[in-house]
């Protein structure tokens, strides 16, 4: 497999792991005043690469591909006052999510495009981990235990002299 698209995946997996951690409830919460909701990023991440690899691909949801390209901007340089309702449910983010999984999934796509949606999905990965942060405990869960793969046999500790 080419390795950009075994990268893409990987960090799939990372903003994956990130949504995993919040009670679905969190997901309409704004834990930081001057950023879009927490539900903007479950369809951004999935809009920008729609958006960004779909090529002559016709729009299946053009209402998501815009809204979560951009969000509810604020007006007047104010904060933001959307409210919850303003935002669709979470399961359609999921269906629209997993729609444009499978439909770019089975494409072909620049190597060079498709670092640019890793690059953007790290970035927001990023985003949503000092976001996150700032939510409650009791919006959060406890991450499922990974398996770990083991590199090689176990390193010992012990002092190392450096020169």
């Amino acid at each position: 497999m080419n390795p950009s698209i075994q990268r893409w995946r990987a960090a799939r997996i990372q903003s994956d792991r990130l949504f995993a951690l919040l009670d679905p409830s969190a997901l309409y919460d704004r834990p930081i005043a001057e950023r879009h909701r927490v539900i903007f990023y479950l369809g951004h991440l999935e809009a920008f690469e729609w958006n960004l690899l779909r090529g002559e691909r016709k729009a299946f949801d053009a209402a998501f591909d815009q809204l979560f390209a951009f969000g509810i901007d604020p007006v007047g340089g104010d904060l933001p006052s959307d409210q919850p309702s303003d935002w669709p449910k979470a399961e359609e983010v999921h269906r629209y999510n997993c729609r444009v999984r499978e439909t770019l999934d089975a494409a072909d796509h620049s190597e060079l495009l498709v670092n640019v949606a890793i690059e953007h999905r790290l970035m927001h990965a990023e985003t949503l981990a000092y976001m996150l942060h700032q939510l409650p405990l009791e919006k959060k869960r406890r991450p499922e235990p990974a398996a770990r793969e083991m590199a090689g046999p176990p390193r010992i500790s012990g002092m190392v002299v450096v020169p």
